[in-house]
């Protein structure tokens, strides 16, 4: 087995989030990870191959573009095919009463295994910060904006059933690309419509047009960076799409009714 790796001292600044590791790994036909009553979470995303899950006892076929999530309390065992090894990439959460809590909040509680629906490129970005200059602390407040959105898009892509393919894929376009402004002609281009037609069928399936439905979106991620990650207003504007941080200021107020210093020091 051969893997690609950072590994994270625990928290001892008061973190109530730390990931202790992050990585890929490139198992071989042997691999098989053995955790009874797992001290940590893991989430795994599949980039290609394929493996297995066992849970309750019983062994679950994953594959390519699938995620799995195992939270800490429980048995954690997963192996690779012997033919055809899976290649992941994966972040380890310590256990604290925060992971417990984005699970519930997340609705996710209970389920373990989850199409990717389009969330490579997130779990890329793992890999791109591991690689990168940043201190240890920069590195944390990265890894928990992209777990907070991975958990965020994976609720959404639960209660998507009722509504047409259409639909569903301007939305999952959407988002896959929270980190940045989503025009209408480009929206169009997902599923060769126009504008107009697309922002009729967004407001029809889901109440709301696209472009409030992406702001509703990145305020939701915002509120949830400030109360738990110690990264800058700044920060969190860039990694939403937001170049200009008064800007992001003024357009948080006008929806949540005060600015992100505000919001963050009232909680």
């Amino acid at each position: 087995m051969n893997e690609v790796r950072k590994a994270f001292p625990a928290a001892t600044d008061g973190s109530p989030l730390n990931i202790s590791l992050a990585g890929i790994t490139y198992p071989d036909t042997t691999y098989c990870v053995n955790r009874p009553r797992s001290g940590v979470s893991v989430i795994e995303y599949i980039i290609d191959g394929e493996g297995y899950v066992v849970l309750d006892g019983k062994p679950h076929h994953v594959t390519h573009d699938m995620i799995y999530f195992l939270p800490a309390g429980m048995d954690h065992k997963y192996y690779s095919d012997k033919d055809n090894p899976f290649t992941k990439i994966f972040m380890n959460i310590d256990a604290s009463p925060l992971s417990i809590r984005l699970i519930e909040d997340f609705g996710i509680s209970g389920k373990h295994i989850f199409g990717g629906n389009g969330l490579k490129e997130l779990f890329e970005k793992i890999l791109v910060t591991i690689h990168s200059e940043l201190t240890d602390g920069e590195m944390q407040a990265v890894f928990h904006g992209i777990l907070i959105e991975v958990f965020s898009r994976l609720q959404k892509s639960e209660g998507m059933a009722d509504h047409s393919s259409e639909a569903i894929m301007l939305k999952k376009y959407l988002d896959s690309n929270l980190f940045r402004i989503v025009g209408g002609k480009e929206l169009s281009a997902v599923i060769f419509r126009s504008p107009d037609y697309c922002l009729k069928l967004f407001r029809r399936e889901f109440g709301m047009t696209p472009y409030s439905y992406q702001l509703d979106r990145k305020m939701q991620i915002a509120r949830t960076l400030l109360t738990d990650t110690g990264m800058t207003v700044g920060e969190i504007a860039e990694s939403l799409g937001y170049g200009d941080m008064h800007y992001f200021s003024n357009l948080f107020k006008s929806k949540c009714g005060e600015r992100p210093l505000e919001y963050r020091n009232k909680r």
